[in-house]
């Protein structure tokens, strides 16, 4: 392949965004984005340069979700983008 064009092409993929705050209008107003993705090469198999991250992210979600008397001060938005992570307000 070296010295060819190549061109990918990724379909049906989806991006997961998850805020966690405590909801109210203060805590929304600012937010720390914890952000990794998934893709690969060819030919790989896929999920070949972040996927650990991407795991680290959901359990730290699980982990953050289950503590006991936590509440963030700030919003945390963790954000598994495919290609690229659509941030909204």
């Amino acid at each position: 392949m070296m010295g060819k064009r190549l061109y990918k092409t990724y379909v049906n993929l989806s991006n997961i965004i998850v805020r966690i705050s405590d909801g109210t209008p203060e805590g929304k107003e600012h937010a720390v984005l914890v952000n990794a993705h998934l893709d690969s090469t060819l030919p790989s198999p896929g999920a070949a340069d972040d996927a650990l991250p991407v795991g680290v992210m959901l359990d730290c979600m699980r982990v953050l979700v289950e503590t006991p008397d936590w509440s963030p001060k700030h919003a945390i938005i963790f954000c598994k983008r495919s290609l690229s992570c659509i941030l909204y307000r």
